[in-house]
């Protein structure tokens, strides 16, 4: 089966459809995976640049940009490396007000049981989300000590 890295722009044009030209193209490939003629990859690297471009480039707010990313997370077709951090992480960037990549370099951290080594404050009020997650679910298994003062 043939495998496609897909660049942001690809999947901006398929959220926002904004050029209907290249729109049919991506959907094109969008529907091609789903009927499983073909893989699409989905990295994170190219998700933080669509948050970028949606943030900076067309201004959208966090709300907009969360259901964007979210409804592109959960389609079963795409390949998603670390899907559930990814997730995690969005959650945070909503709901938190954090920057979306702290989250992501927060969340990869604690899936691999490691620390944040960072000045940022985001990287705290992740901790105090993590704690509270811990406290009210028992299933989520991520252990983080305090940020060092």
């Amino acid at each position: 089966m043939p495998t496609y890295y897909i660049d942001a722009n690809y999947f901006l044009r398929f959220i926002l459809k904004d050029n209907l030209t290249q729109w049919k193209i991506a959907n094109n490939y969008f529907e091609k995976a789903k009927q499983e003629k073909i893989k699409l990859v989905f990295l994170t690297e190219v998700i933080l640049e669509i948050e970028y471009v949606m943030r900076k480039v067309y201004k959208l707010d966090r709300k907009l940009i969360f259901k964007y990313i979210s409804t592109l997370l959960v389609i079963n077709s795409l390949e998603v490396i670390d899907r559930e951090i990814l997730k995690m992480a969005l959650l945070a960037y909503l709901n938190k007000n954090v920057d979306f990549v702290d989250a992501i370099l927060f969340y990869k951290a604690e899936n691999r049981q490691a620390e944040v080594l960072s000045f940022d404050k985001d990287f705290a009020k992740l901790y105090h989300l993590l704690l509270n997650s811990i406290y009210s679910t028992s299933s989520i298994g991520l252990y983080s000590r305090p940020p060092m003062e």
